[in-house]
């Protein structure tokens, strides 16, 4: 399908593009974002998500959509500025993506549309599948808003599938950008005591994901976008130890994180033992369902 990106520049949406034929892109500033883009993409789109601005009409010709835009939750302090930049580029963003989309003459079939474990709060050690309800909180709050404000393309008859994505791992950015470093230094280690469960999937998994849920069309609905095998974060730690060969025995506090990172911090510590139900169920199939294996081909690269 001929498919429209927002976020294409980030370190998912990148590498999504250049798994796809003649994609489209929405960005804020087109000339800027080029440099950044593969080749093969088509037609950029210059749109602010705060604002909206954009009238598609006859000029969109899209048969998918796959919107991955947001501001990243792990850059900076959570202060109040940062939570509202945060919300905003997921609410808002969505919602004018939405309202200039039905401005188009011919509607796309599916939209895929990101949103995050972060869904679920800290359902400790439920094992958690997409029936699992939302929690409480922050992160909770602005999913759900997130992903009610895709779901309204169902209204106009297009299929809407929410993936709800876990710790991204990949080489070159993502969480191993800040983590791998520590590790290599021998400054890694668990948080607090290390018991609390953590969704992850590796990069080119999770854009394997999303490709086949925009061709999938017995698909709606939330996805959980995470391996079939979450962890401890205690494991974890040592499975990145290993793969850099290097000892992790500094344990991260909570006051500690608290104090440098503000409310975010919190979310580090939830215990999230989030699987891929309905992916396994759809016939997903997981290239790296093992951690271990996921880390040795991350620090390959």
């Amino acid at each position: 399908m001929k498919t429209l990106v927002t976020g294409g520049t980030g370190f998912v949406g990148n590498k999504l593009l250049s798994k796809l034929t003649d994609p489209g892109v929405v960005t804020r500033d087109a000339s800027r974002s080029r440099s950044k883009l593969p080749n093969n993409v088509d037609q950029v789109f210059e749109w602010d998500a705060a604002k909206g601005l954009k009238d598609f009409g006859p000029s969109f010709d899209y048969q998918a959509v796959v919107n991955l835009m947001g501001e990243s939750i792990a850059d900076g302090r959570w202060t109040e500025e940062k939570k509202k930049r945060i919300r905003d580029s997921r609410i808002v963003g969505t919602r004018h993506l939405v309202d200039s989309i039905l401005t188009a003459d011919r509607l796309p079939e599916v939209l895929v549309s990101a949103s995050a474990v972060g869904y679920y709060g800290d359902p400790g050690e439920d094992v958690v599948t997409e029936r699992h309800a939302a929690g409480e909180g922050f992160l909770p709050d602005v999913c759900e808003q997130w992903e009610a404000e895709a779901l309204r393309m169902t209204d106009h008859g297009v299929r809407v599938v929410l993936i709800r994505i876990g710790i991204v791992l990949g080489a070159g950015g993502g969480a191993m950008e800040k983590m791998l470093p520590l590790f290599r230094w021998g400054l890694g280690g668990k948080l607090g005591d290390g018991k609390q469960w953590m969704p992850w999937i590796h990069v080119d998994d999770l854009v394997n994901l999303i490709a086949w849920a925009v061709n999938n069309r017995n698909l709606s609905g939330p996805v959980n976008a995470v391996a079939p095998n979450p962890v401890r974060n205690v494991q974890f730690t040592r499975a990145l130890a290993r793969a850099v060969n290097r000892p992790a025995f500094l344990p991260a506090p909570k006051f500690g994180l608290k104090l440098a990172l503000g409310e975010f911090a919190d979310s580090l510590f939830f215990s999230q033992r989030v699987t891929p139900e309905k992916a396994l169920t759809n016939g997903f199939d997981f290239q790296f369902a093992d951690l271990d294996a996921a880390l040795t081909e991350i620090v390959a690269r």
